[in-house]
């Protein structure tokens, strides 16, 4: 099995406004449960029972959103828990370069990792064990490892990944395929060997320490130069998290804005696909939410159907209209047709 954990929480989340802002990211929603986003992803990590470190990377705004969430897990989570913000977006290849070379200045350069994101649902826990299972068996034969997700549908708001033959308990991959278009997700969908790149992954540190050098080195190299100290980190109940923001500025400063996938997994020939055989979710849109979140809201319908209400404890009255979605939050108001939630990134872009 895996030894550390490693989340990624540095997103936006703009397609989820008013909810969902820049100073507070979708990942510390709660939808349809009571804990969020973020919150599940913590507790995912620890049921895979790993012996080491849970390590959240996110924006140095959210640094405090953060510690909060975290604060209100068990004290034997918080103990184990490192937050690493980041001076400055990057995209998330800068992400995993600082969570790895955190764990090789902590002596775990050997280890084995899981990346997962704050922002996924995944509610069949033992299913997602099992998959962890295999795709570590994949990891220990020298593998970078993605979850491949089954298709249930021809959506063009994700990567694809080819797979290609057997390979032990996963799947040998042929390529990665960017955002389609309907008419191409189609195609992938019938082809039966294509399925959407989940965004997280099982790998050894020192695998993807010397693939990203051979490939991307401009992500690896502004690293080498980093010099953690224990005086840069500081406690606050039970947990870790880095302090002194401004002594890795200079890195980020240096390196290569890109992501993991175009980076590293387009490009090394060590990857090998595990099939998830669990619930998955990415909550990108209003849309998606309002088929998910069955929580009870305080609505009156007269002559109308099908409308979702997420937000503030206000009292809505939808009448003779269908189809809709409300959110309200902190005193801004969302109201979109179903099927139209998209345009919620344009609104944000203008604001």
């Amino acid at each position: 099995m895996i030894d550390h954990v490693i989340i990624m929480a540095g997103g936006a989340g703009t397609r989820l406004w008013p909810a969902s802002t820049n100073t507070r990211p979708k990942q510390f929603m709660k939808i349809g449960g009571n804990d969020s986003l973020i919150t599940s992803a913590i507790k995912r990590g620890f049921a895979l029972d790993h012996r080491g470190y849970v390590i959240i990377v996110t924006h140095r705004d959210h640094l405090k959103p953060a510690l909060d969430e975290c604060s209100a897990l068990p004290e034997e989570m918080r103990k184990r828990i490192v937050i690493l913000p980041e001076p400055f977006a990057r995209n998330t290849a800068p992400a995993l370069m600082l969570a790895a070379a955190w764990l090789k200045w902590k002596g775990e350069e050997n280890s084995s990792v899981i990346v997962l994101a704050a922002d996924h649902i995944i509610n069949d826990t033992d299913g997602f064990i099992a998959s962890v299972e295999k795709a570590s068996q994949l990891a220990e034969k020298d593998r970078l490892v993605p979850f491949g997700i089954p298709p249930v549908s021809a959506e063009t708001g994700y990567g694809y990944i080819e797979a290609g033959k057997t390979f032990l308990p996963g799947l040998e991959v042929v390529s990665f395929k960017e955002k389609p278009d309907l008419k191409t997700a189609v195609k992938f969908v019938a082809a039966g060997n294509f399925y959407w790149n989940s965004g997280m992954f099982v790998y050894p540190v020192s695998l993807f320490y010397d693939e990203l050098r051979v490939h991307t080195p401009e992500v690896v190299e502004p690293f080498d130069s980093i010099d953690f100290r224990d005086g840069q980190f500081a406690a606050e109940k039970d947990l870790t998290y880095l302090k002194d923001i401004d002594a890795i500025t200079p890195v980020y400063e240096k390196v290569l804005k890109i992501s993991i996938d175009y980076a590293l997994m387009e490009k090394s020939h060590k990857i090998a696909m595990a099939e998830a055989e669990f619930d998955w979710n990415d909550v990108g849109s209003w849309d998606v939410i309002s088929e998910i979140d069955k929580s009870e809201k305080n609505t009156l319908t007269v002559k109308g159907r099908n409308n979702f209400v997420y937000g503030d404890d206000v009292q809505v009255a939808f009448c003779g209209v269908s189809d809709l979605i409300v959110v309200v939050e902190e005193g801004k108001i969302l109201i979109c047709r179903k099927g139209e939630s998209q345009l919620v990134k344009e609104v944000t872009e203008k604001l």
